[in-house]
């Protein structure tokens, strides 16, 4: 009884809150502009552009999102607004993406792979992927659409395969005296709902599609970094590597600090002297919570939050986490 009196009392503070007057909050943000700021001062008009990837890879709406919290655009939106202002600038060179993430859903992460293939493609301006602390599973995937795969000596790197994450809640449910009523049209219209137990049938579907979307994940890697399938398979069993543990298995092409990659990208172009920037959200957007910012409030808003909601409903997710916490 105690849970129950809780769950209600938060649930009812966080309503009141909303009516007090004491929060100003834009449910429907502004469609942020992108400007150019310098990193490293040049007097060369060529650029070198670095774009960043980090927390969890997903493409939700902005408005589909949980108001109040201060969220950020999304992975995929964003990149592709930054990628479109990069291909109508002909002083852009190159690109360096800094990726820091675990990963994210199987979709989104598709998605960041397929745009910048298209990029590439599209523009000739080569793309190279640079992770930071971590560059796992969905942002391994999305990185495999770049010419060259770099990490720092310290990155954490792999995590090659996919899960579905799913939570049970029908032992919660009877405990507090909620009852699940749902009508169905058919036995597995209801497969992996958190009120009801998993059956045999369900279990036996869900491994289908996790193996679908595991062997896509392994026809990317095998196609972009050239490694054979019996080899592949040996290093894709979910595990994370060191930088020099990848390298050595061909997961990455070069260890290195941001001026290792610089002046290799410059040594390629046959550049002398570039001028290095990076792409500023300007205007829109929607005030935090109790003034708090996303990144002050990563921890609910891009990790446990993000998680929690997913959870609540089957997504197959390129996603690496660690006791149950999402790693940033």
């Amino acid at each position: 009884m105690n849970e129950k009196n809780g769950i209600l009392t938060l649930v009812m503070a966080l309503f009141l809150l909303s009516l007090s007057g004491c929060v100003t909050v834009n449910l429907y943000p502004q469609e942020k502009g992108l400007e150019e700021k310098v990193i490293k001062p040049s007097q060369a008009k060529d650029k070198i552009l670095f774009l960043p990837i980090r927390g969890f890879i997903g493409d939700e709406p902005r408005k589909g999102g949980v108001p109040f919290l201060g969220g950020k655009t999304d992975q995929v939106h964003l990149l592709e607004q930054e990628f479109q202002k990069a291909s109508l600038d002909p002083h852009i060179k190159a690109v360096i993406l800094r990726i820091d993430s675990p990963g994210g859903t199987v979709t989104a992460s598709d998605r960041l792979y397929h745009r910048i293939r298209e990029f590439r493609k599209k523009t000739g301006i080569p793309v190279v992927a640079f992770f930071g602390d971590l560059g796992a599973s969905g942002a391994y995937y999305a990185a495999m659409g770049s010419d060259e795969v770099w990490a720092r000596p310290t990155s954490v790197v792999g995590s090659i395969g996919v899960m579905i994450a799913n939570l049970g809640f029908e032992g919660l449910m009877k405990k507090v005296g909620v009852s699940d009523r749902t009508i169905a049209s058919g036995p597995e219209k209801e497969m992996g709902s958190p009120l009801r137990k998993m059956t045999p049938e369900d279990r036996k579907i869900f491994e289908g599609l996790v193996q679908d979307f595991y062997q896509k994940f392994l026809d990317v890697v095998e196609k972009n970094r050239r490694i054979d399938e019996k080899s592949l398979s040996v290093l894709a069993d979910g595990r994370v590597f060191t930088a020099s543990q990848a390298k050595r298995a061909h997961l990455i092409d070069h260890i290195g600090y941001r001026s290792d990659l610089v002046m290799s990208v410059k040594q390629k172009l046959g550049l002398s002297h570039v001028k290095l920037v990076r792409y500023q959200e300007t205007g829109g957007g929607s005030p935090p919570l109790f003034g708090m910012t996303a990144g002050g409030w990563s921890a609910l808003s891009e990790g446990s939050l993000i998680a929690l909601i997913r959870s609540l409903g089957p997504t197959p997710l390129y996603l690496w986490t660690a006791g149950g916490l999402t790693m940033k």
